[in-house]
């Protein structure tokens, strides 16, 4: 009989790579090796359903009140039920957790699985262009049939560009802003897998840390509107430190830091974000972000944990295979019923008419996702 206790990995399976949570695959064919990739591929999934909250609730709460999201405030409102819309509503952090996970995934890939250059970039585009493509498509002709993009517009959109802010491009389809971040990183793994070819260089924790700060204070002092948003780089920093460690080393990491820390960690900055103590536009909030992302992700590598093994339930697994195509087209199906919705049933009937926008909003998202990934992402699995 062996004496491994059930579920623990072999000395050569503790070395083995990460492997890619881009991988599907490696998720449904069940949980032995894949069980850290089947509750990273679950984050995925809670990170994505995250962003639709966002907007999800931001536009119910609009049709019932008439709200100015940017200016309401739940310390001066009364109504339980405005304040509970706009409190699911504030759950950008799902990007956030994205960022994360990236920096996992490329530090990963960087140290002990390099392709190559060209090959990397191929990949990463065949991964990410092709699914974005179609549904800028779709946003600009389901979202916005009236609207006339400027060629800056439309090539900014096109070349990813649209979420650096400070160029004032205007976005086809809203929540891609934060693809510009990812593709900058990714033009950026190259030059780190060269420095840190065969474990040499690898940066420690107090590089990291520094870099960290660095971004954060630097994106704070740029002399433009909405330079601090520039921050947003820095959470990859935390992904990269856990993608630099071992898988051993890093599932040993993650069961020595309790629980309760990380659910504490985690409660108290989405606390902290939905009850306006902490602004996207104060440094503070990427430290925030920066600490209790970076816990999450690093306890759902514990796999033997509570929290991993509820990220590998087979709900948000499912979420996660589908996630980046949930991701690019939710916006514009949240909009689009939400419109058609409202030209026929009064938001005055509040109850049935937001049970039905939220029905109507996910069931559609998630058949429009699963529409995406056949068409543009299923054949990259498949050559994978």
């Amino acid at each position: 009989m062996s004496s491994r206790r059930p579920g623990a990995l072999t000395a050569a399976q503790e070395q083995r790579p990460l492997g890619s949570i881009d991988a599907p695959e490696h998720i449904v064919s069940g949980i032995t090796t894949d069980q850290r990739l089947a509750a990273l591929e679950g984050l995925r999934g809670y990170a994505a359903f995250l962003v639709f909250l966002v907007h999800a609730f931001g536009l119910l709460a609009l049709l019932l009140f008439i709200i100015n999201l940017d200016r309401y405030s739940v310390w001066i409102d009364r109504d339980p039920i405005r304040i509970l819309l706009i409190l699911l509503s504030r759950s950008h952090y799902g990007v956030d957790l994205f960022f994360v996970l990236s920096g996992l995934l490329m530090a990963d890939l960087a140290v002990r699985r390099w392709p190559g250059v060209v090959k990397f970039l191929r990949r990463r585009w065949l991964r990410i262009y092709p699914a974005y493509a179609v549904s800028l498509i779709a946003a600009a002709v389901f979202l916005w049939p009236d609207r006339t993009y400027s060629a800056v517009d439309a090539l900014g959109n096109a070349a990813l560009l649209q979420g650096i802010f400070v160029l004032g491009i205007r976005e086809i389809n809203p929540p891609t802003w934060s693809l510009s971040f990812e593709a900058v990183f990714y033009l950026a793994v190259p030059m780190a897998a060269s420095a840190w070819a065969g474990g040499r260089r690898v940066p420690g924790p107090i590089a990291l840390v520094t870099t960290f700060v660095a971004i954060v204070v630097t994106a704070a002092l740029l002399p433009v509107q909405g330079g601090i948003q520039f921050a947003y780089f820095a959470l990859f920093v935390p992904g990269i430190a856990l993608g630099l460690l071992d898988q051993a080393a890093r599932e040993t990491l993650a069961r020595r830091v309790p629980l309760a820390v990380v659910l504490l960690a985690w409660a108290g900055f989405t606390l902290a974000r939905k009850l306006e103590l902490i602004s996207i536009l104060a440094p503070a909030y990427y430290f925030c972000s920066g600490v209790a992302c970076g816990l999450l992700v690093l306890k759902a590598c514990d796999t033997q944990g509570l929290l991993a093994r509820a990220f590998a339930s087979p709900l948000l697994r499912w979420l996660g295979r589908y996630s980046y195509s949930f991701f690019l087209v939710q916006y514009v199906v949240i909009n689009r019923w939400g419109g058609w919705l409202g030209d026929r049933m009064s938001p005055s009937h509040r109850t049935a008419f937001a049970v039905l926008f939220l029905a109507g909003s996910l069931a559609f998202s998630l058949a429009a996702a699963r529409l995406l990934y056949a068409i543009t992402e299923r054949f990259y699995f498949r050559r994978r």
